[in-house]
């Protein structure tokens, strides 16, 4: 089980291979997601400046993205305010693999690892997944995998496990907005 005192770790700059994705966001939005504190295994606390800006939706935080995609955007926005529990309420009738998808990383961030392979089943193969596996240089080699190490992290292991997520939140929302 993941360590419950992890330090707060500041949120690292979009990376990279993410530079498109902090493009279409709003300066307000971005400014908010790279003020928060990097999401931890767990559910983390909220990010008061992230809340008025998810409340109502995210449309207007948002260019260029289609109406269809927002809603999935919007839970893995609230994933990132640390609010798992609203990404839950949105992804929970999300039909799409990418609702699965936020469903299973919801699932994980309170340790209810069963559950969240069971969502990582319902999504099956993704194109991101290889994504995060070339960024993580093989560390997320797969969801199912993955979860196990975020249940069995401790030490400088729950470090990693907290870099490779925030990988594969900017890989599925990058996946999203595209």
């Amino acid at each position: 089980m993941p360590d419950s005192e992890t330090q707060v770790r500041p949120m690292p700059a979009f990376s990279e291979f993410a530079q498109s994705l902090a493009d279409v966001l709003s300066s307000e939005l971005r400014s908010a997601i790279e003020s928060a504190p990097l999401p931890p295994l767990d559910e983390g606390t909220r990010h008061p400046p992230l809340m008025p800006l998810l409340t109502g939706g995210i449309g207007d935080h948002l260019t260029d993205v289609r109406p269809a995609r927002q809603m999935e955007i919007l839970s893995g926005m609230w994933l990132v305010a640390g609010d798992i529990h609203q990404s839950h309420s949105i992804s929970q009738d999300l039909p799409s693999k990418e609702g699965s998808f936020l469903h299973g990383i919801m699932h994980r961030r309170e340790h209810d690892f069963g559950n969240s392979k069971y969502w990582f089943r319902r999504v099956g193969s993704h194109p991101v997944f290889e994504q995060i596996r070339s960024e993580t240089d093989g560390h997320y080699s797969d969801p199912f995998d993955f979860v196990d190490q975020c249940q069995q992290a401790s030490g400088a292991e729950v470090d990693a496990c907290i870099d490779s997520q925030w990988v594969e939140w900017q890989a599925l929302m990058l996946f999203l907005v595209g």
